[in-house]
């Protein structure tokens, strides 16, 4: 399934695959998408990723992106603690949670403002027009299944290990070994299935293989880069 602009049927125009009514004479391209869905999304990106994030550039407005970056800064708040706690330990953080979030929210949109960012450069060299919020929103969404830890996997986390999960007097792992080894296999496949869908959306787009490896690539380093820049910085200002 390759990602395609849209040819106008009445004058062989061809517009950008956002747009629903013809640049030139005006014709209805197909069906307007005016709102996403969420939770019907949330299935397309399980289901059918591809279709989904072709719902996501054709939508005129791009839904729940600001509560999906806010649950990304979340999610990535919580790793960033957890990978502090050798150093910090459960009561070393000295900076509000307020502030450790805010921070957060900005280190772990990042990553995805420059994916975005090089994924635009690219695409106007292959004359692909999309504009930047729908790339972002793209990536944004690709990212559920990494949320869903935050939603579904976090919770479970903080019954089973309480406040030791961020203890290192012991670790949790000295604590609940298996539970705690089972919980952050299952962290790790849902950060490398969101990574994958951000693959697929960058292929889907590009059709070009080597620049979505490379640039999957690099951003799977710059991801983890930031992630560990936060655990040293954020709590501690």
């Amino acid at each position: 399934m390759l990602f395609e602009h849209t040819k106008c049927k009445k004058c062989n125009h061809i517009n950008p695959p956002y747009r629903n009514i013809c640049e030139e004479c005006k014709s209805f391209l197909r069906e307007r998408v005016v709102n996403l869905d969420l939770w019907d999304t949330i299935q397309k990106i399980i289901e059918d990723p591809l279709a989904a994030f072709k719902q996501i550039i054709f939508a005129e407005h791009k839904n729940f992106i600001i509560l999906l970056t806010f649950l990304l800064g979340m999610k990535s708040l919580i790793i960033s603690r957890f990978l502090s706690v050798p150093q910090l330990g459960l009561s070393g953080a000295t900076t509000s949670f307020i502030l450790s979030l805010i921070l957060s929210i900005i280190f772990s949109i990042i990553p995805v403002l420059i994916l975005t960012t090089a994924q635009i450069n690219f695409y106007k060299k292959k004359g692909i027009r999309l504009r930047f919020k729908d790339i972002y929103s793209v990536s944004i969404y690709a990212f559920v299944p990494y949320i869903f830890g935050l939603i579904f996997i976090f919770p479970i986390e903080l019954i089973v290990l309480g406040g030791d999960i961020f203890s290192n007097n012991p670790y949790p792992f000295e604590i609940k070994p298996v539970i705690s080894y089972v919980l952050i296999c299952i962290e790790f496949v849902v950060l490398v299935w969101s990574f994958i869908l951000v693959y697929k959306n960058i292929s889907m787009i590009s059709q070009s293989r080597s620049f979505s490896a490379i640039l999957i690539s690099f951003f799977i380093l710059l991801w983890a880069f930031t992630v560990y820049l936060a655990s040293q910085i954020i709590f501690t200002v």
